[in-house]
């Protein structure tokens, strides 16, 4: 049978133990390494291991000094996140296009790693 990289990669979360780790320790850069995307810009990428126990909460970027406080609320209450699994396996919260960009570059490379051979 034949998966999708979204599906492989859920698979071996829940399977491999010592990638789960890694990816928790450092997820920028296994993901660049498993898609074989370099990206020129700086970024941060943060893991959160979902527990049965735990509601997670994002946080809106704090705004900065003198950013009006109404526009940011505004911004953060309308935007649409990415979000690659939306069963609750899963996914990526993107607050920024130009983050999403990166990983959209990081996915494409990652699925064209992943397809198989014809």
């Amino acid at each position: 049978m034949h998966h999708d990289a979204g599906t492989l990669h859920t698979l071996r979360l829940v399977n491999d133990s010592a990638y789960r780790e890694r990816l928790l320790a450092d997820p920028k850069a296994v993901l660049c390494e498993e898609s074989g995307h370099r990206p020129r810009e700086d970024f941060a990428i943060e893991a959160v291991e979902q527990r049965d126990d735990t509601i997670v909460i994002l946080l809106p970027a704090k705004p900065e000094d003198g950013e009006d406080v109404a526009e940011r609320l505004t911004e953060a209450s309308q935007r649409v996140y990415d979000v690659l699994f939306s069963s609750g396996v899963g996914g990526f919260l993107i607050p920024d296009d130009r983050l999403k960009w990166i990983l959209r570059d990081i996915r494409s490379s990652w699925a064209a790693r992943t397809e198989p051979e014809r």
